[in-house]
This record gives C-alpha cells, structure tokens and sequence, in this order.
C-alpha cells in the first residue's frame, strides 16, 4: 500500500479519480462487450442459418436443375427418335403407293391390251361370218344363175 500522505496529494488524487473512473469504464465496457459477443453471436448465428438455408436451396435447385436437364434430354432424344420413326414410316408409305400406282398403271395398261385382243377376236369373227356368208350368198347365186339357166334352157328347149 502506499503511503497516506501521497494519498493527500492532488496529483495522486486524480489519478486515484482517473483510475476510478476507468474501472468504472472498463466494468462498463467489459459489460457492454459480454452483452455485444452474445448480439453478435447471435447474429452470427442468424447470418450462419441464412446461409445454411441458401445453401441448402441452392443444392437443391441444382439438383432439380440436373434432373430437369437429364428429362430435357431424355424428351429431346424421344422427340429425334419419332421424328426418324415418322420420316420412316412416310417414306415407306410413299414406297408403297409409288408400287400401287405403278401396279394399276400396269393393269391399266393390260385391261387395254386386253380389250383389243377381244376387239380383234370379234372383228375376226365378223370377217369369218362376213366370209361365210359370202359363200353362201355365192353358191346361192350360182345355184340360182343355174336354176335361172336350166329355166332358160327348158323354156328354149335345150335340154
């Protein structure tokens, strides 16, 4: 401890008054920074859950993200897949009606073809009836001219 009489001099005096008065600071200030650590790491706290939150909502946007991305694909894939299968299909159809068209061009063609034989065969059968009939009309007038001469000749006596 020190001695009394220092304790009376004014210089100490106020220092004794300073040193006081900055205890009675530093308790303040020591209170205020207990009371502040615990804001601040509460805060802190709050700042940490908000990023957790957010980071937690990112990944999982990402991932929805990624299976979004991996559907997007899978449907544009399909989507190539019927356009190949239509294109397919199409050109087969086409194939298809290109072999009709042709066939009943060709059948056409035939059922022409076939007309005229049928055609031909009755204008033969009318030349062949036309023919006959000459022939007939032919030994009928020589049938006749004979008849006809015979008669003159009886008629004239000739025998």
């Amino acid at each position: 401890m020190a001695d009394p009489e220092y304790l009376q001099d004014k210089k100490v005096q106020n220092i004794d008054s300073d040193i006081r008065n900055y205890e009675s600071k530093l308790q303040k200030s020591k209170m205020e920074l207990e009371g502040l650590d615990s804001r601040m790491d509460a805060e802190i706290d709050r700042y940490r859950m908000a990023v957790k939150s957010k980071r937690e909502t990112y990944e999982s946007l990402r991932s929805r993200l990624r299976a979004a991305e991996e559907d997007w694909k899978f449907a544009d894939k399909e989507l190539r897949q019927q356009g190949k299968k239509k294109d397919k299909k199409l050109s087969n159809l086409k194939k298809d009606v290109d072999k009709l068209q042709k066939r009943i061009k060709d059948a056409r063609k035939a059922k022409e073809k076939r007309f005229r034989e049928l055609d031909k065969d009755k204008e033969k059968l009318v030349e062949k009836a036309k023919r006959e009939k000459a022939k007939e009309m032919e030994k009928m007038k020589s049938r006749e001219v004979d008849r006809v001469e015979e008669e003159k000749r009886r008629e004239l006596g000739m025998n």
